[in-house]
């Protein structure tokens, strides 16, 4: 009986303790705040960094050409906080109702390189062209409905895209979106997504899910005319595909897109309001930004400038409409060969600055846009890329800026003291060669360390609700 009493008085201090602790936790914990991503822990994240990869795509086993070195490399040279993690249906699921677990230990290796160094995971359902039957990747050959049409071949030198006016992939987008007529093609690829989910949802760091790469329409009168694809199918496809996801998986955020063209290149989208099917949203918009003639290699011209501009303005438009969440830029990038391409990164990541937006490069693939060459030697591109900016907010921004002249960076924010997090700004060494100094308004009580290992500055302060500036010079 004395034994009974013993463990009985260990369970009550037991629960009791736990009790405490998860208290203090729910205590420290951040209120969500559907305007802006947050870590665990409730801080404003700003997430940069690089997809991961294009190699993927026709590589047999549908895996990137990367190591944990360059993983490893990416976070602590380059201050990169993200990735967006190519995925494909046909590896999924290969055959109809087979799902594929040995593809996501593959996939689960490689992410647990980024996350358990800190850095988030978006997943991303890619495809392009459909299939890889028609050369592009994504739909497994038994989701092919094509009518009996075969694909056809494009002359050399025509630029990949154009193949979308292949009437076999035509004819798999469009029985795609007739859901009445194939009802199976959008449930499985539900199904696919809940298997993936079910893998990760533990994960903190797996941040997300891209529920689908540029979706396209199939029906080119739709696409370019009439704007029914946006407007009816493919907003019809998120209102369907959101809440059977939600069942799985309530605790991540979902990342959706527009159709690539002619958004990409700056012209309005035409989804209608897509919403949550949480109390609290956690979705993300995610277009993609390419203006024609940086993406078809003719260089920053005036007409791409002038896109770019066009770009930012409807895309703070739909985010008004889709009731003002946060952005995530999927893919933006260009070959160093043009004329102008600096000119366009630092026009870029100073309007992503500006507006607090996300971004993910395209893409880490050794050569051609990348910013590693062949021999994984930095590109001219990668200057561009990294920059000082804030990885976690213990707070909420009103702003920060770089300067990309005199390398100063400005951050202004509200602090909130309920998270025991810090504040985590990336300072790369390769910015301030002689070192940095740095100046605090809005608060003398502070702490501050550097990590020269990772170029992370860590700010706390006990303050709450108040309005501080720290700023960062080149000595």
């Amino acid at each position: 009986m004395k034994k009974f009493y013993f463990y009985l008085l260990c369970f009550v201090f037991l629960f009791n303790a736990c009790k405490k602790d998860n208290t203090q936790a729910e205590n420290n914990k951040i209120p969500a705040d559907p305007s802006i991503i947050q870590d665990q822990y409730g801080r404003q994240l700003i997430l940069r960094g690089l997809n991961t990869s294009n190699s993927a795509k026709a590589d047999t086993l549908r895996s990137p050409w990367i190591v944990e070195s360059d993983v490893a490399r990416e976070n602590n040279d380059f201050g990169f906080d993200f990735v967006r993690y190519l995925i494909f249906w046909d590896a999924i699921e290969p055959q109809k109702d087979v799902f594929d677990d040995t593809y996501l230990d593959r996939v689960e290796q490689r992410v647990n390189w980024y996350t358990s160094r800190g850095m988030y995971v978006m997943l991303d359902m890619h495809q392009d062209l459909y299939s890889i039957i028609f050369g592009g990747d994504g739909a497994p050959e038994w989701a092919c409905r094509t009518n009996g049409a075969a694909p056809i071949n494009l002359p050399g030198g025509t630029p990949w895209w154009l193949k979308n006016i292949d009437p076999a992939v035509i004819n798999s987008w469009i029985n795609f979106w007739s859901y009445s007529n194939h009802k199976d093609l959008q449930d499985h690829y539900i199904l696919a997504w809940k298997f993936v989910m079910e893998r990760f949802k533990n994960n903190p760091y797996v941040i997300g899910y891209d529920l689908m790469n540029e979706p396209w329409g199939g029906d080119l009168i739709k696409v370019f005319i009439t704007g029914e694809f946006e407007s009816v199918q493919l907003t019809n496809f998120y209102k369907k595909l959101i809440p059977a996801l939600r069942t799985v998986e309530p605790n991540k955020y979902l990342f959706f897109e527009p159709t690539p063209a002619p958004v990409t290149f700056g012209a309005p989208s035409k989804l209608s309001k897509i919403t949550d099917s949480k109390a609290t949203s956690q979705l993300v918009y995610a277009p993609h930004c390419y203006p024609f003639d940086t993406h078809e290699g003719n260089g920053y011209t005036s007409t791409a400038k002038q896109q770019l501009k066009d770009w930012e303005r409807e895309r703070k438009k739909e985010l008004k409409l889709h009731n003002n969440i946060p952005l995530l830029v999927g893919e933006f990038g260009l070959s160093p060969d043009q004329s102008g391409f600096g000119d366009y990164l630092v026009d870029f990541t100073t309007m992503a600055d500006s507006n607090q937006w996300h971004w993910s490069y395209w893409s880490n693939d050794l050569g051609g846009w990348s910013p590693l060459d062949p021999n994984r030697v930095t590109t001219p591109i990668l200057p561009y890329l990294v920059r000082t900016y804030p990885k976690a907010t213990a707070g909420k921004i009103k702003s920060f800026k770089l300067d990309n002249s005199t390398k100063e960076f400005v951050m202004t924010f509200i602090s909130d003291n309920r998270t025991n997090m810090p504040t985590e700004i990336f300072v790369p060494n390769v910015l301030y060669p002689n070192g940095w100094e740095l100046e605090v308004s809005g608060t003398t009580n502070y702490t501050q360390h550097f990590d020269n290992a990772i170029q992370t500055l860590s700010f706390s302060t006990p303050e709450n609700q108040k309005e501080i500036t720290i700023k960062i010079r080149q000595k």
